[in-house]
């Protein structure tokens, strides 16, 4: 008997069999591609996020840095008001950036201030007028107007970076003797004191087999000396005790970025032949700077109060910083738009409605050299 006749044999399937058959497989890929859409805008938020918290964190931690040295001046740094630093420069010009002993100095973005709202620009771009600010900004070879966004605080920051003790014979005719020249060039601005008197110059010549450093008129430096350094200081000569430091200044500000989006920028002093401001960009996607700062009314070291840059009366007498920063993803990503206002400092910024991830980072820094 031949087996092979009782086999069911397969004829096919029927049209409802298949309908049915791709209706499941439908909802089957449709719940795959669901689950990778979801998981893949997971990924992509927690990304951008990431990205915005590693840019905010640096951004601060070089805020703080530079905040925490400012005003640093050795040991003459914590003198009372009613007895300034002596000092004596020799510099052809004076003021920002070559002003080490003020230590802070702000300028209030009109429009700003705690209570108003602020629409960034967008476009972004540099405002180039220095009345955007109260004060207004610097002008001359280092305006910041033609670099700085308006609607954003520009912050300056001076002071010295460590100290070098001098060694005999200290002084002699328009040089200084130093424990070590490493790290000083010529151009640079540099400042000496003994904590009762100072000095400001900027090098034109290092010879570091003999530690001496010089600070002649003329050989082509800019700002240059008006003349050789004296031996003597405004109170005196130069003895043990005595140091030589760098002169450093920052502007913290929103600028334009590279890639033309808005950025946290940072300028430095840069010694040479010709000592200028030399711009960085330290954090893109900062779309609005807003700083206050702590004012000492009473001379007891404490603050007192925080206003805006415009408030402040005698640059002296602050002692700390309030820094906030909305920093924005560089990219858009979803559906949802972001309609939200954001606080900082007591500022309401609105910005665009995008599909951009924000985050506000904010900062009470203490300002150590202006401190018990």
């Amino acid at each position: 008997m031949d087996r092979r006749c009782n086999r069911p044999r397969q004829l096919g399937v029927t049209l409802v069999e298949l309908l049915i058959a791709l209706v499941l497989g439908l909802l089957l890929l449709g719940a795959v591609g669901q689950v990778y859409l979801l998981n893949r805008a997971t990924f992509m938020t927690q990304e951008l996020q990431g990205l915005m918290q590693e840019s905010g964190r640096f951004a601060l931690e070089f805020l703080a840095r530079d905040a925490r040295m400012a005003g640093l001046t050795g040991c003459s740094s914590r003198r009372p008001l009613d007895l300034p630093l002596p000092v004596r420069s020799y510099l052809n010009a004076g003021g920002y950036p070559y002003d080490p002993l003020e230590g802070v100095r702000g300028h209030e973005a009109s429009g700003s201030a705690p209570g108003d709202t602020l629409v960034p620009e967008s476009p972004v771009a540099a405002s180039g007028d220095p009345d955007d600010w109260s004060p207004p900004l610097p002008t001359g070879t280092h305006a910041l107007a033609d670099t700085a966004v308006a609607g954003n605080d520009v912050l300056i920051l001076s002071g010295v970076e460590g100290g070098i003790p001098l060694v005999a014979p200290f002084t002699s005719g328009a040089q200084i003797f130093a424990a070590t020249t490493a790290g000083i060039a010529a151009g640079d601005l540099l400042l000496v004191t003994d904590c009762q008197q100072a000095q400001l110059f900027q090098a034109t010549n290092v010879v570091a087999a003999s530690g001496n450093i010089v600070g002649s008129a003329g050989g082509g430096f800019s700002p240059g000396n008006s003349g050789p350094i004296s031996e003597r200081g405004p109170a005196g000569p130069f003895q043990k005790g005595s140091e030589v430091a760098r002169v450093r200044t920052f502007a913290y500000y929103v600028g334009v970025g590279a890639s033309g989006e808005p950025a946290l920028m940072r300028e430095s002093l840069q010694g040479g032949a010709t000592a200028t401001m030399r711009a960085e960009e330290l954090v893109s996607g900062v779309e609005s700077f807003q700083v206050l700062y702590g004012i000492d009314t009473n001379q007891d070291f404490v603050v007192d109060q925080y206003v805006t840059a415009d408030a402040v009366t005698d640059w002296r007498i602050v002692r700390g910083l309030q820094v906030a920063l909305l920093l924005r993803s560089e990219t858009e990503f979803g559906t949802d738009t972001d309609s939200a206002t954001y606080a900082l400092s007591g500022t309401t910024v609105d910005p665009a409605d995008d599909r951009r991830q924000r985050r506000v980072f904010a900062s009470t820094i203490a300002l150590r050299n202006r401190l018990l």
